[in-house]
């Protein structure tokens, strides 16, 4: 076994929901592990729900990086094969809704519908030196410095104001996440390219409307290179369903029930490490 078999045979993940429903995979942001979604599962409880932690994520393995799109593709591959995963919808925020534009590129017969929220293609050369500032903030000051340079990126006024205690806990997560991951999961994002007229499955691209990060036109231009893109705004910025998960319900669920696929998935443990090698 190779060492990217090894740790792709370690991914943590849990199966929630309606064993008879649509199945719907989560893919997290960037520094962000599976719980990022406990907000957004009260709303998805009609959905057969995997949600997982990417290599340098939560409690998955954490080797040298860059944890670039072609990796992170490859190892929710095999997760899906190890886990007899039908065709399914990829609700991604941030970098995993990159991931999920990147998987349903390269596995079209493997994808009935996509969400990208806050999301990109190719990383622009903005979009490269907004990232880059980040691994020089973490270089020199450690994650919680990091954090502190970022969050003007993701966090909307109404978070850092009213929802202050929400960010604080996402500052104190960061300050235990591994030097080695952060650096791998930001080179990641700063490489590579997806396909995008590769896309065949229905692909919502939703952007908070103060989203800096990533702006909402990017977005609008991205769903109009897509065979089946739709665009919208949400409320907020880049971290608008960290904030609001309600947004799920509101925003995110009517395009899900429009599209009409239903998938029936195995069931192995609710919350385990997956084992593919």
């Amino acid at each position: 076994m190779t060492a990217a078999d090894r740790t792709r045979a370690k991914l943590p993940y849990r199966i929630e929901g309606n064993p008879r429903g649509p199945a719907l995979v989560l893919l997290n942001g960037l520094f962000a592990d599976y719980t990022s979604w406990d907000g957004a599962m009260a709303h998805l409880e009609d959905y057969h729900v995997l949600r997982y932690d990417g290599r340098g994520q939560g409690d998955a393995p954490k080797p040298p990086g860059p944890y670039g799109p072609e990796v992170l593709v490859a190892d929710l591959k095999d997760l899906l094969d190890a886990l007899d995963w039908p065709p399914t919808a990829l609700l991604g925020i941030s970098n995993g809704g990159r991931l999920a534009l990147a998987f349903a590129a390269a596995y079209p017969e493997r994808v009935r519908a996509v969400v990208a929220v806050g999301c990109y293609a190719a990383p622009t050369r903005l979009l490269r030196l907004k990232l880059s500032s980040w691994l020089a903030a973490h270089r020199v000051g450690g994650p919680e410095h990091r954090f502190d340079v970022a969050a003007p990126w993701i966090w909307s006024e109404a978070a850092l104001s009213l929802g202050a205690d929400l960010v604080q806990m996402y500052r104190s997560r960061a300050a235990l996440l591994d030097p080695t991951a952060v650096e791998g999961l930001i080179e990641g994002a700063m490489c590579g390219d997806v396909d995008l007229t590769a896309i065949q499955a229905p692909t919502l691209l939703a952007a908070g409307e103060d989203d800096l990060l990533t702006p909402p036109a990017e977005h609008r231009d991205l769903a109009a290179m897509l065979a089946h893109g739709q665009f919208a705004t949400l409320p907020g910025a880049h971290a608008g369903l960290l904030e609001r998960p309600d947004l799920v319900r509101e925003h995110i669920l009517p395009f899900l029930r429009a599209q009409g696929t239903i998938g029936e998935a195995t069931t192995p443990a609710r919350g385990d490490t997956c084992h593919v090698g």
